[in-house]
């Protein structure tokens, strides 16, 4: 009898010890979650909420302290602005050196021949090559500037996509992005290192004005501190 009762008594001591690790910290759950799936390999687990993989076993994890706390605008919004300004752009200087290409048509010819071919530029044609580097330079500066911000965007929406599940739209919804960084204790192959892990959580509504989507926290950074 009494071995019974050892028993369970240890079982409910688990129990207990198990539960008050779930309570004592916000996002103790969800980091539950994640080392559990690094240390069974379950990837399907950590692309439906993390962003981020780790590639050793964890032995032991704990979580230390909130580090900060933050909450702006979803960056959405701004980044659909930047692209369609940046395409304007780009097809605005299109036009213009198109137009001067026809009205300088054999000396934009020349002063192409003598680069490509590595000779010096005629004197004459000094001024023409310098417009016609101004808009190429403009061309390649801009087309930088477009990639940069649409592989932005695409990552936002990746995202937004972990937090919120499928969406029809994402280029219509406003709202906030929740941004918590916490630090952690974690002991990989007998070495305890602190690391420091980001989550995120996407507030938003769609932006005719419906009601806020439901969302959920991502693990979408994992560093050594």
């Amino acid at each position: 009898m009494s071995r019974f009762f050892n028993r369970c008594g240890a079982g409910a001591v688990m129990v207990l010890a198990a539960l008050a690790a779930g309570c004592g910290h916000p996002d103790q759950l969800v980091v539950d979650k994640y080392f559990q799936a690094v240390n069974t390999g379950d990837n399907n687990t950590l692309g439906s909420f993390a962003l981020v993989k780790f590639d050793k076993k964890v032995d032991r994890y704990e979580i230390k302290k909130t580090v900060s706390e933050n909450k702006e605008t979803i960056p959405l919004q701004d980044l659909v602005k930047k692209q369609k300004d940046l395409t304007a752009q780009l097809n605005d200087n299109k036009k213009a050196y198109n137009s001067y290409f026809l009205d300088h048509t054999s000396e934009v010819d020349q002063v192409r021949n003598a680069k490509k071919s590595g000779d010096k530029v005629p004197a004459k044609l000094t001024s023409v090559a310098s417009d016609w580097e101004r808009f190429t330079d403009r061309e390649k500066e801009l087309k930088k500037a477009l990639a940069e911000v649409k592989s932005s965007l695409d990552k936002e929406k990746k995202n937004m996509a972990v937090s919120l599940g499928n969406v029809d739209d994402f280029e219509g919804l406003e709202g906030d992005v929740l941004t918590r960084q916490i630090e952690l204790a974690l002991t990989v192959e007998g070495q305890p290192q602190p690391y420091l892990m980001t989550l995120k959580k996407y507030d938003v509504k769609p932006s005719a004005g419906g009601n806020k989507l439901v969302s959920r926290w991502i693990i979408a950074g994992l560093a050594k501190a």
